[in-house]
Formats: structure tokens, sequence, C-alpha cells
């Protein structure tokens, strides 16, 4: 069944993907992503009677909720400053990268193994995936861009591995979701104030956070009830789906670049996969 969830998370997460680019045309990132983020949280209040009771002051509980509210939001400033500057699918392939940081996270944090080999694996593809896309920001020196493709991956790797952490103490997708959705709206929120939003800007927000909450919330269900890695392995497909949307929706052929990233991010982490 978490199979089916995965590939549902997948698919959302392009959608909500492709439809960052309309909301940074429109709207000046720092003042967006405040409000997607609650937005977020506001789809997942029909769940709240579902899954076990909450669990905010327990144990590591509180500290793991700031964690994945602190990771979720650099992500997002990072992902937003590479969509307003170049396309949804370049963006995209940074979170998919997040696989190969799970494994590599995972002896750390998760009690599992894993050998030189699969290190040696994970920074060959990380190499290969990035380095035909540092030059796809424009305004940004290749050097940084692949900066900001790791910290992206590194960042959601560590949401990932923090949502099993918070199923290992006995804490719900509801709460996993909300609590991260709702500290990290807060926060930019508080530092950079939604100021002169119009009405017809949450069309946009509202449009990209229905798919992005469907995204979040069937991807930690899925990881919660199956293995993390597996769950990444469907994620990874997700540049190659935006690129399809990308085309049937400009009409226009995706650069190589990305088509050679995105293809080698899914391979990759499939074979990757197979070594666990």
């Amino acid at each position: 069944m978490f199979i089916l969830y995965a590939s549902s998370a997948a698919l959302a997460f392009a959608f909500g993907t492709f439809f960052t680019k309309g909301v940074t045309l429109r709207i000046s990132i720092f003042k967006a992503i405040g409000p997607l983020f609650l937005l977020n949280g506001l789809f997942a209040i029909p769940f709240l009677g579902t899954g076990p009771s909450w669990k905010l002051i327990t144990g590591p509980v509180p500290y793991l909720h700031l964690i994945a509210a602190l990771s979720s939001g650099v992500v997002a400033y990072i992902l937003f400053s590479m969509v307003a500057k170049s396309t949804a699918s370049v963006s995209s392939v940074a979170p998919a990268m997040a696989p190969a940081v799970v494994l590599l996270l995972s002896p750390l944090f998760l009690s599992t193994s894993i050998s030189l080999v699969q290190v040696a694996l994970v920074l060959s593809l990380m190499a290969i995936t990035l380095y035909p896309l540092r030059n796809s920001i424009t305004g940004i020196n290749s050097s940084k861009t692949i900066l900001f493709m790791v910290i992206a991956a590194l960042g959601n790797g560590a949401v990932t591995i923090i949502a099993k952490l918070l199923a290992n103490e006995g804490v719900g997708m509801p709460e996993t979701f909300i609590a991260r959705q709702v500290i990290a709206g807060l926060a930019f929120v508080i530092l950079f104030p939604p100021i002169g939003l119009k009405f017809r800007d949450f069309f946009e927000l509202v449009r990209r956070s229905f798919f992005m909450a469907i995204g979040w919330m069937t991807s930690i269900t899925a990881i919660q009830k199956g293995s993390p890695l597996v769950v990444q392995t469907f994620l990874a497909t997700i540049p190659i789906t935006v690129i399809l949307i990308e085309t049937v929706a400009y009409r226009k052929r995706p650069d190589r670049a990305v088509i050679i990233s995105a293809i080698l991010t899914a391979v990759g982490i499939a074979a990757l996969s197979l070594t666990v």
C-alpha cells in the first residue's frame, strides 16, 4: 500500500513544483513562502482526527519538529530562488537526490548499515547528476548553483529521516505534517510579512499548496508505512514528470542538460536502491 502513496506523492509533487513557477512570476518569493507553508497545513485539517494522539511536548518530538521545520524552510528558500531564475524542472532535480542523502544518513539516525561501495555510488551519482546543471540558473555561478542543490538535497533528506524518527516515536501523519508547516510558516511570515499580496495572488498560492500538501501527506504516510529509501526512489521520478508537464504546457523542448540530469537521477536512484 505504501507504494501507492509514494506514487501519488510523486505525481502531486510534480504538479506542485510546476505551479511554483507561476507563484514566483507574480509574488515576491520571500512574501510567498510563509503563506504557502500555512496553506499547506490548512489542507491537512480534515485529517486532524486520524492517527494517534499528538505528542508535541513528548521526549524528542518537539526538537524533531523544529529541525524538520528549519530544514523545510531552508529547502523552500533555495528552491524558490532557483525556480525564480530558471525552470521548475531544474529546481526539481535537487530534492530528487534525497534518497542518496537518506542512505548516507540512515546509519546515524535509523540504525542501518552502509558499505563503502554505496558511499562511492552516492557521491558519484550526485556528481554526475548535478554537474550538467551547473550553468542552468541565470545570475548564479556554477559553484553556487551546485552548492544550492546539494543543500536542498541534504535538507530534503533530513526531512525524510525526521519523518521516520517521528513515526518511531508514535507520531502520526497529521502532527508530523502540520507542526512542520505551521512552525516554518509562522517563522517566514514574521521575518518576511506578506504585505501587499492581492486577492488574485491567492489563486496561485492555493493551487500550488493543494498539490504540495497532497504530496507531503501521502509521502509522509508512505515513509511511515514503508522504507524511506524506497519511497524516495519513487520521488526521484519527479524531475522527469515536471519536464513532461512543462513540455506540454509551454510547447517547448526542454534543455538537454535538464533531461540528462533528470534521467540520471531516476536511473541512479533506482540502481542505488537495489544495493540496499
